[in-house]
């Protein structure tokens, strides 16, 4: 796998690939069949995580601890043969273990009698209607698709695992209670078998749900559920939406088309200069406009035409007046009833929707709905849309399409970490309704969450670095503690590999690879020297094999039972190194096996032996020895690994945080790799883009000495905090104080931006981002205070509480005041001081419910503010 996946796309593989591990377990031995689904909003990387899935059934993977599946066959079903060949090169371009002969287009063209291991085949229904080639016998081929699939099937070497690209499609109930093509490939027809295993993906799964569960012939297993938290934090979506719709009614095309080409001009100069400064290729951004669809009266007339082609001719004529450098030929179309369009002296050639975002020529696209679904283009940055208000859905699910960031992570420059959206037909109702489905605060009408988008907004401002906070406020927030939370399945030698390839890459540690594998060797040399005698005794045991022989004699009631010895072979020793693979992974092993016969056979020579003398089985012996002894080898190379991560983060983190933008998440991914928290850095954003009215377009209420603010000094209280009274009611009391010198909303997402505490639930990590950090002058000194108003009756409240108190017990001198607010008596918030050592050992030994919480609230806190009647 080339990409480096996000700590929500491991967990959801590793999920699905241990689903599929027992699927095929109940397949072949006991012919249960299995159906389940991926669930992931739009722009959480579902083709990837299906890609890796797939690369590790085919090829095996150390990172999830799984052999290669021999039996393996895939069959990607999508419903659009433009998916499909979009979907093949998404695999070619991420999954470099599979050939890409084994990535195949599946048409008539196929004529085997059964699909073939170790292959990913795709097809769309289209080709499998009662019409096409592909379901009839010719004189080349002699077996149809549905014969190919049945034979596949049945094949007991064989295990056929379906994967339904959008699972939604294809499982609708059709009139007469007719089955779809999808639903014959997954449950058969009565001739043809039901296939095996099925994998739905989808970001709605509804529908796959109901359907599977339905079905007599599968077992439904629970989906694989990304949360759609996890896909905003991850960097792979832009954190927001500006959506552009006038005050007032009346006819705002134009002037909106040309705000939009306004706006896309000086974007695209914004890319330049970033691409430039971070030294890596450029990013074509591309402007979409959205025209209206006919008339009912109009589709196939030429009047019909000519007012589409009047719009067109308007939207392009008014785009190329406000860029004046607009090149020649950069203008596409996507109208699926329309060939190259000619108006005036434009020529507007027709292009499939997944050849958009390679085709840098393009930089204007004209639509009307061929992009709302199955179109990924990631360099879309800017769309008008003359769609009317009633045509919303539209809108919405197009948006979902423009989410994705064309780097695939945040950039350090905020304007381009959005998308902006002109809507000149829609009106403030119809906007606030696709703001709130689109952050999540309302159900989506289409039934699909089509977006996860944290932030939209309808009147933004940014907000740069506050000239009325001192540059020490700065710092000071900037170096307070502040811990990654470890990673669910820590593997410390999978992270020092990776944390040495960037290092070398970064020119930041020469030859850090070797390094690496230099002090892992070390700890199993030493580790070979203190326990020499039990590894002779094991490498002894494993170089001879016991042969048990069963003796039965005609007449006698029992078999009389001898056992023999004889040398192992090279295939036995394989066998014993496999286990002390999967505890310090094959590259360890193999890079110390070669090195140990490297030295055995330079030895030789120097003693004027032949190299053909050194005993290269033996050596393997032994050092497969090394997992079967009774010393856990496992944990001192990974103690060993982790130090040497430490040590090369800490000691190269200022030289890290001078990299680009493009190599910072590889740093954070090893962070996040850690087995126990490690601190790091805070950094405070040079800029924000914020919304400055709520969903109703009312002005959000502002306040002083925020770290970030507008260029006259007022930071917006986002609609969500302007709501909460306890919050406001906390900034007002601290802004109260003469003292304060500066404070900053800490980020909710645990980002490098938050000030993270990580804390254990059961056996899973989580992380606390404690709401607020106030810094107060205080005879001369500036002192930081943690203040955190969250509801002591919130289900979290308790394992926040812990984390807190653990904090504080651990960092309170750094701290002025670490205050938890948890509850309200009449106008007053009461709060936890949790620098006192009786108050933290109250919480300690809490039993976290939430009475109990509410009780050390009530026996142990004391006024902190109060709240407006």
């Amino acid at each position: 796998m080339r990409f480096t996946l996000k700590e929500y796309q491991n967990k959801a593989v590793s999920n699905i690939l241990r689903t599929l591990g027992y699927a095929r377990e109940d397949w072949h031995g006991r012919q249960r069949r299995t159906a389940f689904a991926l669930s992931s909003t739009t722009g959480s990387g579902k083709t990837v995580i299906a890609a890796t899935v797939i690369e590790a059934l085919l090829h095996g993977s150390d990172e999830f601890d799984v052999h290669a599946d021999s039996s393996a066959v895939v069959l990607w079903v999508s419903k659009d043969p433009a998916l499909n060949a979009q979907t093949k090169s998404r695999f070619i371009e991420c999954a470099d273990r599979i050939p890409t002969g084994d990535l195949v287009l599946l048409d008539k063209s196929y004529t085997d009698d059964s699909l073939q291991t170790g292959t990913v085949y795709f097809i769309n229904p289209d080709k499998l209607g009662k019409n096409a080639d592909f379901v009839k016998h010719t004189d080349e081929r002699h077996f149809t698709f549905w014969e190919i699939l049945a034979n596949t099937i049945k094949d007991p070497d064989k295990t056929l695992y379906m994967v339904l690209d959008e699972a939604h499609e294809g499982m609708k109930e059709q009139s007469g209670g007719e089955a779809t093509l999808v639903q014959r490939i997954i449950n058969g027809n009565g001739v043809n078998p039901a296939v095996p295993i099925v994998l739905g993906v989808s970001a709605t799964v509804k529908r796959f749900d109901q359907a599977m569960e339905k079905s007599q012939a599968f077992t439904k297993e629970t989906n694989v559920v990304i949360d759609p938290k996890d896909v905003q934090d991850s960097g792979l979506l832009k954190n927001a939406l500006a959506l552009d719709i006038p005050d007032e009614d009346g006819n705002f095309s134009t002037s909106m088309i040309r705000d939009a080409t306004i706006d896309f001009v000086e974007l695209c100069e914004v890319w330049d200069a970033y691409c430039d400064e971070q030294g890596i290729d450029p990013v074509v951004p591309l402007m979409v406009a959205q025209i209206p669809n006919k008339s009912s009266g109009n589709k196939d007339t030429e009047r019909g035409r000519q007012e589409e082609d009047q719009i067109i001719h308007t939207v392009l004529e008014t785009i190329r007046k406000h860029w004046r450098d607009m090149p020649e030929g950069c203008v596409a179309h996507v109208l699926s009833d329309r060939a190259t369009i000619e108006i005036g002296s434009y020529e507007i050639p027709k292009i499939a929707p997944q050849d958009v975002e390679h085709d840098h020529r393009i930089r204007i696209l004209l639509a009307k709905d061929a992009v709302s679904t199955g179109w990924d283009c990631p360099r879309a940055e800017v769309l008008v849309s003359l769609r009317p208000a009633k045509e919303d859905t539209y809108v919405t699910q197009l948006l979902g399409r423009m989410v994705r960031t064309p780097l695939a992570q945040q950039t350090s420059v905020e304007r381009l970490n959005e998308a902006s959206c002109y809507l000149p037909y829609f009106d403030k109702g119809t906007a606030t309704v696709i703001a709130e489905e689109i952050m999540g605060m309302r159900e989506p009408r289409s039934g699909e969450r089509s977006a996860a988008v944290a932030k939209v907004m309808l009147k933004p401002v940014t907000l740069s670095r506050n000239q009325d906070v001192p540059d020490e406020v700065f710092s000071l927030v900037e170096s307070l503690p502040s811990f990654a939370k470890p990673a669910a399945t820590p593997k410390p030698i999978n992270r020092i590999l990776k944390a040495a390839q960037a290092l070398a890459q970064d020119d930041l540690v020469p030859a850090a690879d070797k390094l690496a594998h230099e002090g892992m060797f070390a700890v199993l040399d030493s580790a070979m020297a203190a326990n020499k005698h039990a590894v002779e005794k094991a490498a002894k045991q494993i170089m001879t094999a016991d042969v048990r022989r069963l003796l039965v004699t005609r007449g006698e009631n029992e078999a009389s039972e001898s056992t023999t010895q004889r040398d192992a072979d090279a295939a036995t020793v394989d066998d014993a190194l496999r286990h002390l693979r999967r505890l310090i992974t094959a590259s360890v092993v193999n890079r110390y096996l070669s090195r140990n016969m490297q030295a055995a056979i330079n030895e030789a020579v120097d003693g004027g032996e032949s190299p053909s003398s050194v005993d290269i089985t033996a050596i393997r012996a032994q050092v497969a020895a090394l997992g079967l002894i009774n010393v856990n080898v496992q944990n001192l190379v990974e103690d060993a690994a982790d130090a040497q991560v430490r040590l090369w983060l800490s000691t190269k983190a200022t030289a890290i945080a001078k990299l680009p933008d493009s190599r910072k998440p590889t740093y954070e991914a090893i962070q996040t790799m850690a087995r126990e928290p490690e601190q790091v850095a805070i950094e405070i954003k040079t800029d924000e883009r914020v919304d400055s009215v709520d969903t109703d377009r009312t002005p959000l209420p502002t306040e002083k000495k925020h770290l970030l603010s507008t260029p006259q000094g007022d930071y917006p209280l986002e609609a969500r905090m302007a709501k909460n009274q306890w919050e406001c009611a906390t900034i007002r009391h601290e802004l109260r104080l003469d003292t304060l010198q500066g404070w900053y909303r800490n980020p909710s997402a645990a980002s490098q931006h938050s000030l993270r505490i990580p804390h254990k639930s059961g056996d899973a990590w989580k992380s606390v981002q404690p709401d607020f950090v106030f810094v107060h002058k205080i005879d001369g000194q500036l002192l930081p205070s943690i203040i955190d108003p969250h509801g002591a009756h919130l289900g979290d409240s308790g394992p926040k509480l812990k984390a807190l108190a653990e904090y504080a017990d651990k960092l309170g001198d750094k701290f002025d005041r670490i205050i938890a607010v948890g509850i309200r008596k009449g106008n007053v918030l009461y709060g936890l001081d949790l620098k006192k050592p009786n108050i933290r050992r109250a919480v300690y030994e809490s039993p976290a419910d939430t009475d109990s919480i509410m009780r050390l609230y009530e026996d142990y806190g004391t006024g902190y503010t109060t709240v407006p009647e």
